[in-house]
């Protein structure tokens, strides 16, 4: 299993991160692939510490932003992983909860993408602004009207489980990742459905605790609502 963090400037908070990793490692055993997005905050430091876990660290010579740090991710993951590997992707800012890993590893023995998602039953946010919180609703509302599917609530969450085939799929457009941003994870999943009708989906709770994060969000607004409402009207497809 391969654990895929896109980071830009977030030292303090993927320190938090890797002890919990080094507990987790216990119960399961992954690699960690650690995207540095040209980071100015000594985030390269990270890898002269000691870890329990196996990390492969990637350095961006200047800034690419979210979608193209992911696609780097994927693609060294794309030349060693086995067919049968899982990948799991999640933010660096210390908003997911990192012992959720192990629920989201079993689930992708039944299924094909797992969503930890913020609209099911036993799920909690905590932290985040009112209105980051209509603008995710709203998010949500449009996607379920544009692209529905029967076992999907949570389109922009990037802490999800992948089937390694699920990766390889994305991998074969070679532009899939140019000129996005942080609506990369939308595009990603709408993609998936669109493309693959017999999809095993499903989504399970998780706590968002945004008071964990140390620093501010990266997150260019208005050109990912732009990037969202492009998403919405032009299939990825």
């Amino acid at each position: 299993m391969y654990i895929l963090l896109p980071a830009y400037n977030e030292k303090k908070n993927l320190e938090k991160i890797f002890i919990k990793l080094n507990k987790l490692c216990k119960k399961l055993k992954f690699k960690v692939v650690l995207v540095d997005d040209c980071s100015t905050d000594r985030t390269a430091d990270l890898i002269n510490s000691k870890y329990n876990f196996n990390l492969i660290y990637i350095k961006h010579k200047f800034n690419k932003g979210l979608s193209l740090t992911l696609e780097s991710g994927f693609k060294r993951i794309k030349k060693i992983a086995k067919a049968n590997d899982k990948v799991i992707t999640l933010d660096s800012d210390n908003t997911h909860p990192i012992n959720l890993i192990d629920k989201l590893n079993k689930e992708l023995e039944k299924k094909d993408l797992v969503v930890a998602s913020r609209f099911v039953n036993g799920s909690k946010v905590v932290g985040v602004t009112l209105f980051r919180s209509v603008m995710s609703f709203g998010a949500r509302f449009l996607f379920k009207i544009f692209y529905p599917h029967k076992n999907l609530k949570d389109y922009t969450c990037n802490f999800r489980g992948y089937k390694f085939f699920l990766i390889k799929e994305i991998l074969k457009i070679k532009s899939f990742f140019e000129n996005e941003d942080f609506n990369i994870t939308s595009k990603i999943i709408v993609f998936l459905i669109l493309k693959k009708k017999e999809l095993k989906l499903s989504e399970i709770s998780f706590k968002l605790s945004y008071n964990n994060k140390i620093g501010q969000s990266k997150i260019r607004l208005i050109k990912s609502i732009l990037l969202t409402l492009k998403l919405l009207i032009k299939k990825p497809i």
